[in-house]
C-alpha cells in the first residue's frame, strides 16, 4: 500500500513551467518571421497563464533598396483552459490535452517594401515606375485559440502543441518616401489590392484575425 500511494504522488505532480519556442514564426512571412519563445505556468489541474515574445532577427524579402533596417517584435499573454483533463475529472495529465485559451496580442515592425506602377492616361506605352518606400506596422488584437498540447516520449517532458484560431485586430500603417499617388498613378497589373493594402496607409483599421500554428517545449 505504501509503495502503491508513493508511485500515485510522483504521477500526480505535474511540471508547472513549459518552455517553449514557438515553430511556424520562424518563417512568417505574411507578417514578419521571428524567434519567439514562451513560457506557460500551471496556476491550477486546468487552468494556466502563458507570456511570449519575439524579435525579428532576420529579413526574408529581397529588395536591393533600403529606406527603413527591417525590424519588429511580437508579445501575447494568454490565458487556457484545459477542457479535456476538466471534463474527464484528471489532475494526471494524459498525453493529449486539448484546450480553448483567450489571447491578448501585439506585433510592431518596419521595414522597406516595394510598389510597381505608371502614370494614369491611356498611353499603352506609360513607364512602369518603381517605388521603394518605408513602412511602420503596429497591430493590436484579441484571439479564441484552440489548440491540442500533446506529450512524446517516455517521459512527457517533451510537448508538441498544435493551435488555430479566430480574433480581431486593429492595425495601424505608416508610409515614409512613397512617390505613388492614387489620384494620378496607376498600380501595375498582378500587385494584389488585398496584398498591396498590408503595407499601404489605406490598409488600416479593423479586420478579422485567422491563425494557424506550431510549437515545441519542455515541461521543467
Amino acid at each position: 500500500m505504501t509503495v502503491s500511494i508513493l508511485i500515485f504522488a510522483q504521477e500526480a505532480k505535474e511540471s508547472k513551467w513549459i518552455l517553449k519556442l514557438n515553430a511556424s514564426q520562424l518563417a512568417d512571412d505574411f507578417s514578419f518571421p521571428t524567434v519567439m519563445v514562451s513560457a506557460e505556468r500551471m496556476i491550477s489541474p486546468y487552468f494556466s497563464v502563458s507570456a511570449e515574445a519575439g524579435i525579428q532577427l532576420y529579413d526574408t524579402s529581397k529588395i536591393d533598396c533600403t529606406m527603413i533596417n527591417s525590424s519588429g517584435f511580437k508579445a501575447n499573454f494568454e490565458g487556457r483552459f484545459y477542457f479535456s483533463k476538466y471534463f474527464s475529472k484528471r489532475a494526471i495529465p494524459k498525453r493529449n490535452q486539448q484546450f480553448i485559451a483567450i489571447q491578448f496580442f501585439q506585433r510592431k515592425n518596419q521595414t522597406t517594401d516595394i510598389l510597381r506602377y505608371y502614370p494614369s492616361s491611356d498611353d499603352l506605352n506609360n513607364e512602369v515606375l518603381t517605388d521603394h518606400f518605408g513602412v511602420k506596422k503596429r497591430v493590436l488584437g484579441i484571439n479564441l485559440i484552440f489548440g491540442n498540447q500533446i506529450s512524446i516520449l517516455r517521459s512527457k517532458k517533451v510537448i508538441l502543441e498544435p493551435y488555430f484560431g479566430i480574433g480581431y485586430m486593429n492595425r495601424k500603417i505608416e508610409n515614409t518616401d512613397l512617390q505613388f499617388d492614387e489620384a494620378k498613378h496607376e498600380i501595375q497589373f498582378g500587385n494584389h489590392e488585398f496584398f498591396r493594402n498590408r503595407s499601404l496607409e489605406k490598409g488600416s483599421g479593423d479586420f478579422l484575425n485567422l491563425l494557424i500554428g506550431f510549437r515545441i517545449g519542455y515541461k521543467l
